[in-house]
């Protein structure tokens, strides 16, 4: 991993951290919510998803930023991987996806609904404050099954934390991610 080199706070001691039981709580009333799970169901496997755009869209000035993100089908691509991996080998049948993304576009969160069927968690900044819902995504990304999340992010740690199966999608130029 890259970020192993260049940020080994993830490597040895990220992997270690755990939320505390309110935390979870919330989060998992979240992850809950965005699954249509009945409170009577025990949460089922899901695979999260981190989708960042925001701050990545910065990076890039070469190409066009619509041109630097993967599109939607590449992403439902790896999320079928990642379902296949967590199938053939621990048996789990993921079949429920979060979505979490700093992308403020309403088009493209109408896309993964529609061409995608991926869900959005829904976290309440007006209930529990303004850096809340970073830590409530935090959680739910990281207990998830398996992980599709774009290159660069540290969150992939799923694959520590869980034996989760990840997959990440490349991006930066067009066809970035054309594999």
């Amino acid at each position: 991993w890259e970020l192993d080199y260049y940020s080994p706070a993830w490597k040895f001691v990220g992997q270690h951290m755990r939320w505390t039981a309110s935390m979870e709580k919330i989060a998992n009333g979240h992850a809950r919510r965005a699954m249509n799970v009945p409170v009577t169901e025990p949460t089922p496997p899901y695979i999260s998803m981190h989708i960042r755009h925001g701050d990545f869209s910065q990076q890039y000035e070469e190409f066009p930023v619509d041109q630097c993100f993967a599109p939607l089908s590449v992403i439902a691509r790896r999320v079928s991987e990642v379902q296949e991996k967590l199938r053939t080998r621990k048996g789990i049948e993921a079949t429920h996806v979060i979505m979490t993304s700093d992308e403020r576009d309403p088009e493209w969160w109408s896309d993964v609904g529609a061409n995608v069927g991926r869900l959005r968690s829904g976290t309440d900044r007006e209930i529990y404050g303004k850096r809340h819902p970073v830590f409530v995504d935090a959680i739910i990304q990281s207990n998830g099954a398996g992980l599709v999340s774009t290159c660069g992010s540290t969150i992939r740690r799923v694959q520590s934390w869980h034996d989760g199966a990840t997959r990440l999608v490349r991006w930066g130029w067009p066809d970035a991610d054309d594999r």
